[in-house]
């Protein structure tokens, strides 16, 4: 009977031990910053763009390692631009390349910054700092990193910016020829001969410049211009031009 008891109490003892045991709550995890950064990952692959950034900006934050602070910086900046946040992106991108100028991925950075400027351009007559920061952001790539990029890819990029500089310019320059404003006008259709002098669209430009130049007073040079016409083989514009000349008697 006694060791009965005694077999009983020891087995409640057990019991009322493996309780306790099962009741204690789990040890906290460490909240540092490889934790905010494989966290931002796990967020990132569910599709909580969002949430990813918020936890590398922990890791950003708590400076506890140079290079996993490098690391949460660009996948900040990638995931904005990934989500089409062009302004965010160039922001973190800018502040990535001040922070960390010597990085082993800097080119990748300036080709998605450049790329990120690149998306704001506006139409040829609007403003085109977007497009002077992309083309500067291009050709400082294509300068200081020859060969790291695929180069028809950027000289595409750059031609592209170019040629929006160009439509710009000549835009401006028409508008100033329209309101007679003709040193204006000749000024700005000039930039577009010197500076951009693959321009498409240059048969149009050099007979704007040739009505501006007659227009003020400047027969002689407006003489060449017009004969410069012919070398476009641009029937319609020959003809215009030639329509022109009579007009002006010239």
């Amino acid at each position: 009977m006694a060791n009965t008891i005694k077999t009983c109490l020891l087995f409640t003892m057990i019991a009322l031990a493996l309780s306790a045991c099962s009741s204690t709550p789990p040890a906290p995890v460490e909240k540092n910053a490889l934790y905010y950064f494989q966290s931002g990952e796990q967020e990132f692959e569910a599709g909580h763009h969002k949430k990813a950034i918020e936890q590398w900006q922990k890791v950003r934050d708590s400076f506890a390692s140079p290079e996993l602070t490098a690391l949460a910086e660009l996948k900040i900046a990638d995931t904005q631009y990934a989500q089409e946040q062009y302004v965010e992106a160039i922001a973190s991108y800018e502040d990535f390349l001040k922070q960390h100028p010597s990085n082993i991925r800097k080119s990748d950075v300036l080709l998605r910054l450049g790329k990120s400027h690149f998306q704001l351009i506006l139409a040829a007559d609007r403003d085109q700092t977007a497009t002077r920061n992309a083309l500067n952001t291009f050709e400082q790539l294509k300068k200081n990193f020859p060969g790291k990029i695929e180069a028809q890819e950027l000289d595409s990029l750059i031609m592209q910016c170019k040629t929006r500089l160009a439509e710009n310019a000549a835009y401006i320059g028409n508008f100033y020829l329209k309101t007679k404003q003709y040193k204006a006008a000749i000024a700005r259709l000039e930039q577009v001969r010197t500076t951009y002098p693959e321009f498409k669209e240059m048969g149009q430009v050099i007979y704007s410049l040739a009505q501006a130049r007659q227009l003020n007073g400047e027969t002689d040079k407006a003489i060449v211009l017009f004969n410069q016409i012919d070398q476009f083989n641009d029937a319609d514009l020959i003809k215009k031009a030639q329509k022109t000349r009579q007009n002006f008697n010239i």
